[in-house]
């Protein structure tokens, strides 16, 4: 069977340089196939690698069961090194990095049996859609659910783990699946879930920009991966 194609879409807030986006996403080709993207917290140091470190991992170990990700959180703190990332950054950035890092993750794994699983912690949304028709948004299905809050898995061995979500289901040839932090996320539920199906990035990034400008998208980081299965 062929593997799943795919589409990746990255952009930083209207203002900022590439080298600040804090949003990230990884994919794992082939079968298992995975995919994963994760928006790092701004107010804590280092978010955006973080957020990297997380998605990177998620693709290399497939913890696909709120069980499985609760596990290994626990080995991808103990290999998170931010002492390193701090070693020349001014004090009071060092002093940051005793709070941790902080970020929102959503990984999916899609099986050649026609089975698929995912797993979230805050507000980052995946999409499943058959013939560009939206079948079911989750963790989040409503624009109005999206907050300043959200759950966060931090970066601190000590901190308590985070209370993981964990869905499945099955896809047939020809659906799809768009993976979106949280603003892009909102965006497209409130407008057109299918649109990234439609569009290559660069002109995701055309309706994204235009969208920011009438501030019907707010102004964050966006990543998003859009998974077409075989047909």
């Amino acid at each position: 069977m062929d593997a799943p194609l795919v589409r990746t879409f990255w952009l930083p807030r209207a203002g900022a340089s590439p080298d600040a986006c804090e949003d990230a996403f990884a994919v794992r080709p082939g079968w298992p196939f995975a995919a994963a993207v994760a928006d790092g917290a701004t107010e804590s140091a280092f978010a955006g690698a973080w957020a990297r470190h997380l998605v990177q991992h998620f693709c290399r170990d497939l913890p696909a069961t709120p069980a499985a990700l609760q596990d290994q959180l626990v080995h991808w703190r103990a290999a998170w090194q931010p002492d390193r990332l701090g070693a020349t950054s001014p004090w009071y950035v060092a002093a940051k990095l005793e709070e941790g890092a902080h970020a929102a993750l959503l990984g999916l794994v899609l099986h050649s049996d026609g089975t698929w699983q995912a797993v979230a912690v805050g507000d980052a949304v995946l999409l499943h859609l058959r013939g560009k028709r939206l079948l079911q948004a989750w963790p989040l299905d409503d624009p109005a659910q999206f907050h300043h809050r959200p759950a966060l898995i931090s970066s601190r061995v000590e901190a308590a783990l985070p209370e993981v979500e964990g869905w499945r289901g099955e896809w047939r040839p020809g659906d799809a699946f768009v993976l979106a932090t949280d603003a892009l996320g909102a965006w497209l539920l409130a407008t057109d879930p299918a649109l990234p199906l439609r569009l290559p990035p660069e002109g995701l990034a055309a309706h994204v920009t235009a969208a920011r400008r009438r501030r019907t998208l707010r102004n964050d980081d966006v990543a998003a991966v859009v998974v077409h299965c075989p047909p």
